[in-house]
């Protein structure tokens, strides 16, 4: 009875307070200049899926970066999935309903093309708008653990299962000679069952710093191995370091750990020009291309800084717009000829010497010496 009375109440005072959801609904539907089915499409015409990586993994704060960006201007919109990792995002972009854009590996696109796993002519069905950073592989090992030899029969994590590093990096430990028991975790996880005494290494092929790496105190006795750079990885895999710049809590400054990598790449499926989802994906190229300064900016991620978009992959094609887009640009750089006695030849080698290994700074430091010659001349 309390109850009924204690209803009945608050009806008088304010029978709109528990009017049904549906009536306020209805309500909201008869609002001046709003059209329900008109809104709905407005919404879904610009929203695209970008494919990343697990939860804390540095493949998921990359796609972040680029909704971030490319939502700013309110033409486009993206949401970032977060996904086992390469392998599963490839399949997600060829037979997954909504799924517009995908990161991966360049290793991953050839081993699937190679192996036929997702059907004939991969190449045909894939195209790359963009490479990313690059994937470097990393072995973290505990306090007893002195030399990759030292890991013969021990357990190590692979990442979860549909990452690159479930897939390749066993390939990787097999090839210089080594046979590991394999579980399949995120290297969060991973890092706690190393402190248990669980497993005895944690590898990942992945964007360096992995998130968690740097949370593991110095005072836990784990630090990483080098990986030999061997003829029989060169097909794959690039010679790379880790520093204390990556890891200041693992490695001792002026110290470098010797290992390997191979490069990311943003990817969609090859929509054919004048369809719908071709329009909704030329809009995000036309958006990511044009605020590629902002990706280089704080707080977005460090990677950015080093990466190159224009560059290509060999064997694989890049997405139509994307390469129009380039091309555009590339006529306006023509059209800003260097002015005469200017070597640009010479000005770009002047450029690498000074930010050696870093394309967007080399293509940065080119750009201010040609500008700055233009306004001497004048």
């Amino acid at each position: 009875m309390r109850v009924l009375f204690v209803l009945a109440f608050l009806l008088a005072l304010n029978p709109l307070s528990v009017s049904p959801s549906g009536a306020q609904t209805a309500q909201s539907q008869k609002a001046p200049g709003f059209n329900r089915e008109q809104t709905r499409l407005k919404m879904n015409e610009s929203l695209l899926i970008l494919m990343s990586g697990p939860l804390g993994a540095t493949y998921l704060q990359l796609a972040n970066d680029i909704s971030v960006v490319v939502n700013e201007g309110g033409n486009v919109r993206v949401i970032p999935a977060a996904t086992p990792g390469a392998q599963t995002n490839i399949g997600d972009i060829l037979f997954l309903r909504g799924v517009d854009l995908g990161i991966t590996t360049i290793q991953m696109l050839n081993a699937l093309k190679a192996s036929g796993e997702f059907g004939p002519n991969l190449d045909k069905q894939i195209a790359y708008i963009a490479p990313l950073a690059v994937d470097t592989f990393q072995v973290l090992v505990r306090p007893e653990i002195n030399s990759l030899q030292d890991l013969k029969g021990k357990k190590a994590s692979f990442n979860v299962k549909g990452s690159g590093t479930s897939k390749f990096g066993p390939t990787v430990l097999k090839t210089l000679g080594l046979e590991l028991a394999e579980v399949n975790v995120a290297p969060g996880d991973a890092i706690q069952l190393m402190r248990n005494g669980e497993i005895d290494a944690t590898v990942c092929s992945c964007p360096i710093p992995v998130p968690t790496f740097p949370t593991v105190k110095p005072d836990s006795g784990f630090k990483f191995l080098e990986v030999p750079y061997v003829p029989a990885l060169e097909q794959d895999y690039v010679p790379a370091s880790l520093t204390s710049a990556h890891y200041p809590n693992l490695i001792a400054e002026g110290q470098k750990i010797q290992t390997i990598a191979t490069s990311t790449v943003l990817i969609s499926f090859n929509w054919a020009p004048g369809t719908e989802r071709y329009q909704r994906i030329e809009k995000f190229v036309n958006a990511l291309f044009s605020n590629v300064d902002k990706l280089r900016e704080p707080p977005r991620h460090p990677l950015w800084r080093s990466v190159n978009m224009a560059a290509n992959i060999k064997g694989w094609q890049r997405f139509p717009a994307a390469q129009q887009w380039l091309d555009r640009k590339a006529a306006e750089e023509v059209a800003k000829a260097p002015p005469s006695g200017i070597d640009a030849t010479l000005a770009r080698a002047q450029a690498g010497r000074a930010a050696p290994g870093n394309p967007a700074e080399q293509e940065r430091l080119f750009r201010e010496f040609l500008e700055w010659s233009r306004q001497k001349k004048r």
